[in-house]
C-alpha cells in the first residue's frame, strides 16, 4: 500500500488520533519492531506503549493517508535535572520506507524540540539500523557507536519567530486536516 509521498498528510496527534497509532504500530512487521524498540516485541507490548505517546510532555507526529497512519515520530523529554533533552523515536511501516517520510517527520520533530527549548536531540537505533543513521546524519546529528547501539545527537537552534509560526501554522491546518479525515463514528 505504498503511496507518492505527498498523498500522506505530516501532522501532529490529537487526542481522536491515538487509535490511528496503535494500529499503525500493531501493523509494523517484525523487523521493524525490532529496529523500533530494540528488542523482539510483541502485541501486548505495542497495545500498552500506544497509551504511553498520550503522556504529558510526549508529542507525536504520524504521516497519515486518509485517517491511518502509516508512519510516526515521537519527541519525548528525557528526565536529567539540570538538562533539557529529549529523545526521538520513528516507526515507518515496511511498505512505506525509503519515501521520505523518515525526514518530514524528523523537520517537525526537530522544529517541536527547538520550540520548547530542547537543546539536545537524541536518537538510539541498533548498529545494523542503517536507514536510521542515514536520517539521523542527513540532519546533522554527531553518531556515537557502540558495541550494540548507535546513539545520535542534535543540537537543536534557539525557537525563532520563523520556528514558532511554522509550528503553530502546522498545527493549525493539522488540527484542520485531522477533523477531515477523522473516520465517521459508529453507531
Amino acid at each position: 500500500m505504498t503511496h507518492d509521498v505527498v498523498s500522506y498528510r505530516i501532522r501532529k496527534l490529537w487526542p481522536l488520533d491515538f487509535p490511528a497509532f496503535r494500529r499503525h504500530l500493531l501493523r509494523l512487521d517484525p523487523e521493524t519492531r525490532q529496529q523500533r524498540f530494540g528488542a523482539a516485541v510483541n502485541d501486548a507490548f505495542l497495545e500498552a506503549y500506544a497509551d504511553t505517546a498520550k503522556r504529558i510532555g510526549t508529542i507525536t507526529y504520524g504521516a497519515f493517508h486518509g485517517y491511518e497512519m502509516h508512519a510516526s515520530a515521537e519527541l519525548r523529554p528525557l528526565d536529567v535535572p539540570g538538562e533539557s533533552m529529549a529523545e526521538a523515536a520513528f516507526a515507518v511501516e515496511r511498505d512505506c520506507q525509503h519515501h521520505g517520510l523518515g525526514s518530514l517527520l524528523m523537520d517537525r520533530i526537530i522544529t517541536a524540540a527547538q520550540n520548547r527549548s530542547i537543546g539536545q536531540l537524541y536518537m538510539i537505533c541498533m548498529r545494523d539500523n542503517a536507514t536510521m543513521q542515514h536520517l539521523a546524519g542527513k540532519f546533522g546529528a554527531q553518531m556515537k557507536v557502540e558495541q550494540v547501539e548507535v546513539t545520535g545527537q542534535i543540537e537543536t537552534a534557539w525557537p525563532t519567530p520563523a520556528s514558532l509560526l511554522d509550528e503553530q501554522l502546522n498545527d493549525a491546518t493539522g488540527f484542520i486536516t485531522a477533523v477531515l479525515d477523522w473516520p465517521p463514528a459508529t453507531a
